[in-house]
């Protein structure tokens, strides 16, 4: 798709989501949810507030010794129009909805980003990423699989009206995309509307090698908003020119 929309009128998003891990020497005592999440409550004021996840529970060898923890998150912070979680590892900014579009979620992880850096936390960063999950509403199968511009045989099934978990890992010169497909999915809003679809999710991957965080800040503004861009072209190309005018879009 060319000319992307700048807006949905109709936006089919349920979840967006900025993390950035970082690399920890093994023989290390703390993590960054031991010195993070206290400072970035203070720092940020304005009604900050913090909650301890059940992983939180685990002793910090246990969580190093499985891939399976290393990223999960610890703290969490609610703040303002968005969500902080904090983990060994990694931080991770997602969006309540609904949705505060982009250049007001850039804005809030460069300021997050920001906070931190003035801590400088050890660790070299080794990725950050941006995800955005849409669920786009239809209650059958075969419905849900037209609106997305896929093809999908294996053997002689040619799949119509089945049920797909689809994921492809794309690499382009600045990250790796994912790609997620599943139909069927299910999702209760917070006013108890049942939404029900198929799920396009991308997860866009940008691995570097940076020092610390204080060192990458000062640049990340400029490969993160093309990391947005090539995230919101995958997602657009995605789906049909019908899908797409239904959703309303804005140019």
């Amino acid at each position: 798709m060319h000319n992307l929309p700048v807006e949905l009128e109709r936006e089919p998003l349920i979840d967006a989501l900025f993390e950035v891990r970082v690399n920890l020497w093994s023989e290390s005592p703390t993590s960054w949810a031991d010195i993070i999440p206290g400072f970035l409550v203070h720092d940020l004021g304005d009604g900050a507030s913090m909650i301890r996840l059940p992983a939180a529970d685990l002793p910090f060898p246990v969580r190093q010794q499985d891939p399976n923890l290393q990223y999960a998150p610890l703290q969490r912070i609610d703040w303002r129009d968005y969500f902080i979680s904090i983990g060994d590892r990694n931080v991770v900014v997602s969006c309540k909805l609904p949705y505060p579009k982009w250049p007001k979620f850039k804005a809030a992880i460069l300021d997050i980003l920001t906070r931190i850096a003035k801590l400088d936390p050890q660790g070299s960063v080794e990725r950050y990423s941006l995800k955005y999950v849409n669920l786009i509403q239809e209650t059958d199968f075969a419905s849900q699989i037209e609106k997305v511009r896929m093809s999908v045989s294996l053997g002689d099934l040619q799949v119509r009206d089945q049920h797909i978990s689809l994921q492809v890992h794309e690499k382009t010169d600045h990250a790796i995309h994912i790609y997620n497909i599943i139909t069927g999915a299910q999702l209760r809003m917070n006013d108890g509307r049942m939404l029900e679809g198929i799920i396009v999710d991308i997860d866009s991957i940008h691995n570097l090698s940076a020092p610390s965080l204080k060192s990458l800040v000062p640049n990340i503004e400029k490969d993160l908003e093309t990391l947005r861009q090539e995230n919101k072209s995958k997602f657009f190309s995605c789906l049909t020119e019908q899908t797409v005018n239904e959703m309303g879009p804005v140019t």
